[in-house]
């Protein structure tokens, strides 16, 4: 059974990147955490649009999600060794 998420919000992140396969991992890792139910990262901006129920997450632990994935965001910094992973083209 898909859980429902009733108290949805949404909320901007700035997040470091550069292209088609950045947009990929970005709204991957985004997606990944429990609560999340829609991201969307515009490279242009940089800006990650995401939809999130705040009984289950917060901006914060999808910031970190994002960082352990390879990407700074506006509050945290990417994990090295994820981001050394990442193709050229991330970097």
């Amino acid at each position: 059974m898909e859980k429902v998420y009733t108290n949805l919000r949404y909320e901007i992140l700035t997040v470091r990147g550069n292209c088609d396969i950045c947009k990929e991992s970005i709204e991957k890792a985004a997606l990944g955490v429990r609560g999340v139910v829609s991201a969307v990262w515009e490279i242009q901006s940089g800006r990650l649009k995401v939809g999130f129920d705040p009984d289950f997450t917060t901006l914060n632990e999808i910031s970190k999600a994002i960082a352990k994935a390879g990407h700074s965001t506006e509050k945290d910094d990417a994990d090295p060794n994820a981001h050394a992973a990442l193709p050229e083209c991330c970097k």
